[in-house]
C-alpha cells in the first residue's frame, strides 16, 4: 500500500524535515495559514528554526490509512504529526432472524455527535490506543475512556504525536469544521450558550468552507488540538 501511494502521489516524505498526515481537503487548505498564525501569536518562540521556516510535507490521507504509514515514518526517524478526526459513534446489537428460524445478532456501528458516541469509527485512533493497551486487552475503543482522555504522554509513540477535537466552550467537535465553528461561535451566528448540535457541520462542501473561512475571516481562531500539535510539532 506504501509503495503504491508514494508511487502515485510523488511523495516528498524521503525530503522532508518533518511530516503531517492529514485528514483532507479542509485541512490541506488551511493548515499552512494556521502554521503562519501560530508563529505570529509567537507560539513557535521556544525553538529554531521555527516550523514556517522547516520544510514540512503535508501527506492528505484520512483516519483510515494514517496508521499504516507510522513504521515507514519511524524507519525514515523524522519527527510526524498526525491531525485526525475523532469520529464518534455508537455500536448498537442489531437481531435478525433466518429463514431456519436461527436468530442472529450482529453489531451495527454508526456515527453521533461526540457527546452520544460509545466508540470511533476511526482506525488510526482505535491502532493507536491498542498500541497504548496490554497485548491481552482486547475491548472494543471506549470513546470517553481511551480516546477523550488520552493522556498527553500515550498521543506520542517515539517520533509520532497525533492529536484530535478536544472539548472547548464546553461542547467536542466531530470534525476540524465542526471545530472551528465551536470556537468561532459569533463568525458563524452560533449563541455562546448553544448545544453540541448548533456546531455540527450542515455545508455541502468542506473546500467551500474553507476557502470561505480564508476569505472572510482572517482573525479566526484556531481549534485548541491543531495549536497543541504544532506546537509538538
Amino acid at each position: 500500500f506504501i509503495k503504491k501511494y508514494i508511487t502515485l502521489s510523488r511523495c516528498d516524505l524521503f525530503f522532508a524535515d518533518k511530516a503531517i498526515f492529514i485528514e483532507g481537503s479542509s485541512e490541506r487548505i488551511l493548515l499552512p495559514d494556521m502554521i503562519e498564525k501560530c508563529k505570529n501569536e509567537g507560539l513557535f518562540n521556544d525553538v529554531k528554526p521555527s516550523l514556517e521556516s522547516q520544510y514540512y510535507s503535508i501527506i492528505e490521507i484520512g483516519g483510515a490509512y494514517a496508521h499504516i504509514f507510522i513504521p515507514f515514518i519511524q524507519f525514515l526517524g523524522i519527527p510526524c504529526l498526525i491531525l485526525t478526526d475523532i469520529d464518534s459513534a455508537v455500536t448498537e446489537e442489531v437481531i435478525s432472524h433466518r429463514a431456519d428460524g436461527e436468530t442472529v445478532v450482529k453489531k451495527s456501528t454508526t456515527k453521533c455527535l461526540v457527546s452520544a458516541g460509545t466508540t470511533t469509527t476511526n482506525s488510526t485512533l482505535k491502532w493507536w490506543v491498542q498500541n497504548n493497551r496490554k497485548p491481552e486487552d482486547t475491548q472494543e475503543v471506549s470513546l470517553n475512556e481511551d480516546v477523550i482522555k488520552m493522556t498527553e504522554e500515550n498521543k506520542t509513540i517515539g517520533k509520532c504525536h497525533i492529536e484530535f477535537q478536544s472539548i472547548e466552550n464546553g461542547v467536542c467537535g466531530r470534525s476540524l469544521e465542526e471545530s472551528i465553528i465551536n470556537v468561532n461561535r459569533a463568525l458563524f451566528q452560533v449563541s455562546l450558550d448553544a448545544s453540541e448540535a448548533a456546531v455540527e457541520f450542515k455545508d455541502k462542501s468542506k473546500t467551500d468552507f474553507a476557502l470561505r473561512l480564508l476569505e472572510n475571516a482572517d482573525g479566526y481562531t484556531i481549534p485548541e488540538y491543531i495549536k497543541n500539535g504544532l506546537i509538538w510539532l
